[in-house]
């Protein structure tokens, strides 16, 4: 019994993945915003990129203590410290290389303007 209310309120085992951390992504008439939640992370740290129409947001989460300290001991450990990436699906059109990206207040905010539409018109031709 004393081993089963020790899995439920303390945490003993180490985490070894984490989460991915959790994404809000709007748009207004100009831009798509992706802002993502990564309380305590160092900015670098953390790597912002872009693949085809695919946000990919990475990164490793340290924990100073545990270097200061080797006796620190967790009882609940919610928030990992390891490595992490998540992958958002881009779904507008936008210029990529114009992004800008702000750390604050433990948020990412990652901000793309958005690419006009462009009707392109195609020649037909015969095949004689």
């Amino acid at each position: 019994m004393d081993n089963l209310l020790k899995g439920i309120f303390i945490y003993e085992y180490e985490v070894e993945t984490c989460a991915r951390p959790v994404a809000d992504i709007y748009e207004t008439d100009g831009e798509i915003v992706f802002e993502i939640e990564m309380p305590g992370m160092y900015i670098k740290n953390i790597r912002a990129m872009v693949l085809d129409n695919l946000l990919v947001i990475e990164g490793i989460r340290i924990n100073d203590e545990d270097e200061l300290s080797g006796e620190l001991k967790y009882l609940c450990m919610e928030r990992c410290l390891k490595r992490f990436r998540r992958v958002l699906k881009i779904p507008v059109h936008v210029n990529t290389e114009k992004a800008d990206a702000y750390y604050n207040n433990g948020i990412l905010i990652l901000k793309f303007p958005k690419l006009k539409d462009k009707l392109i018109k195609i020649e037909i031709k015969t095949n004689n």
